[in-house]
């Protein structure tokens, strides 16, 4: 599995429990127990736990970043993407804020729309600047 197929896969774990309305640290734990693999099971299952236990924070850099848009009404899709890129910037000093923001609007072309990348490009932008 490579860095980018762990992020996906962090992606739909987090896209997932936001939809169903269960956003648990152990919900979390068995999806990635379930879906990777390799050497970046521990460290998605980690960075997951961190990104769940401060949610409210960083939807709360989100909401502030986010011109005309709170995370309530945005895609889940998106809003998972910009989450786990939040958690990968905040939490993980190995990866640089441009490589976790680059990553995200890659996979928001695929998985979202290009006015999606963009919007996910301002917003995590603002929020590489601010921390």
């Amino acid at each position: 599995m490579t860095r980018r197929e762990a992020r996906v896969a962090a992606m739909q774990i987090l896209y997932e429990m936001d939809a169903s309305g269960s956003m648990t640290v152990e919900k979390a734990k068995t999806l990635c127990e379930e879906r990777l693999a390799g050497n970046h099971k521990e460290r998605i299952a980690d960075l997951m736990e961190k990104i769940i236990s401060d949610l409210d924070s960083i939807d709360e850099n989100i909401n502030r970043c986010s011109t005309g848009w709170k995370t309530r009404r945005m895609p889940k899709v998106d809003l998972a993407i910009m989450r786990l890129a939040c958690g990968e910037m905040r939490f993980n000093d190995d990866i640089p804020d441009a490589v976790a923001v680059n990553e995200a609007i890659d996979i928001a072309r695929k998985y979202s729309t290009d006015q999606s990348a963009r919007f996910i490009h301002g917003v995590l932008g603002a929020i590489s600047k601010n921390e």
